[in-house]
Order: structure tokens, then C-alpha cells, then sequence
């Protein structure tokens, strides 16, 4: 598995066959955007912010905790502020669609200036091929005192990979825009949830 450089990921975003494309849309400024072995992104508009004190606990053998008791979802309109308070995390969706060929994966991760300020991009980094859809990032505030975030800022890159063998993504996740609720309850991964976890 190696990183796709720069010159390939132009390549790649203009394959002849669409199948085989890299798409990312909207890529507002390309000549900004794409790194030397990444892709600078930008926050959209959603964001999930979890309620505190709504819940003793979050437990995957509980079935009937829905989203609203403990998250909220926040429309951001472009130029207005949202503040991520120190040691909070929130969700936020990517501005930017993606569509991955079977050949590619990717990592998310954050861009270094945003770091050094305390903010942390993604706790959930997997981007696997054949995903469509925007991803949604974990922001979480390290420092102590507020950040304030912009729908369309870039805080995250994207690192992309050759994946020999890949299969399209066909998960939770695939097809879906906007920042989306946590809900460990419904995880399908968790077939054999009865041998695990009490009942």
C-alpha cells in the first residue's frame, strides 16, 4: 500500500472512466487544495453536538436510546461562527462529496495548524474504497479555551492509498451527506453481539 502523490491524484481525479475517477466535489480551489500526498478539506454545514447530563450512559445493549436524547443536530449557514468549547466533542460533515474507485482508500486526518491549536480532526480516520458520500469528522477541542470553526474552512486533509483487491463500500455510512448520529445499538458489525455483551 502506498500514498498516492500529488501528480497521481490529479491523474486520478481526471480518469477517463468514470468508474475509475476519483470524485471529490465540490474542489474548490485545486491548486490549493491538493498537497503534495493530500487533499485539504473543508467543513460543511451540519453539526452534532452532544447534549450533557441527558444520559447516564451510552450502552450498545441498549436498544432504545434515540439519537435526539443526547445529540443535536446545528445548521451552520456559510459566514456564522460555531464555537467548539475546550474538551467537547462535536460532529461535522465535510463540504465535499467524495466517490472513491475500488482501487483507493484513504485516511482523514488533521491539518497541522488546526492541531497545534488543539483541534483534532477525526478519531474514526478509515475512508474505504468504493465509499460515496461525505465524511463525517470527530472534532474534539484539546485546548482550553473555545475554537472558532467556519462552515467551509479547511481543518482536515485526505490521504488516499493504492488498495489492491479492493470491494465497493456498501456500509451504514455509504451514500449518506451531512454529519450523521452516533448509535452504537444498531452497530450491524456486532453480529455476534450475544456472546459479547451481556443480556
Amino acid at each position: 500500500m502506498s500514498v498516492i502523490g500529488n501528480l497521481e491524484l490529479k491523474k486520478l481525479l481526471g480518469r477517463e472512466k468514470l468508474a475509475e475517477r476519483l470524485f471529490i466535489t465540490p474542489l474548490l480551489n485545486p491548486e490549493l487544495q491538493i498537497n503534495e500526498a493530500s487533499i485539504d478539506i473543508r467543513l460543511g454545514n451540519d453539526f452534532i453536538v452532544t447534549r450533557r447530563g441527558n444520559l447516564a450512559k451510552l450502552d450498545p445493549t441498549t436498544q432504545d436510546v434515540a439519537e435526539h436524547r443526547y445529540q443535536m443536530k446545528h445548521f451552520v449557514n456559510f459566514r456564522e461562527r460555531f464555537y467548539l468549547h475546550p474538551h467537547e466533542l462535536v460532529l461535522a460533515g465535510t463540504l465535499e462529496h467524495f466517490r472513491l474507485p475500488v482501487d483507493v482508500s484513504a485516511t482523514v486526518t488533521s491539518r497541522s495548524q488546526w492541531g497545534r491549536a488543539g483541534l483534532v480532526i477525526a478519531t474514526a480516520t478509515a475512508v474505504h474504497p468504493g465509499f460515496c458520500g461525505t465524511i463525517t469528522l470527530e472534532l474534539l477541542n484539546l485546548g482550553e479555551v473555545p475554537l472558532v470553526l467556519y462552515p467551509g474552512t479547511s481543518v482536515a486533509q485526505i490521504v488516499f492509498y493504492d488498495c489492491k483487491g479492493g470491494i465497493p463500500y456498501e456500509g451504514a455510512m455509504a451514500h449518506r451527506t451531512g454529519a450523521h448520529f452516533a448509535n452504537l445499538s444498531r452497530d450491524k458489525k456486532m453480529v455476534d453481539r450475544e456472546f459479547w455483551l451481556p443480556t
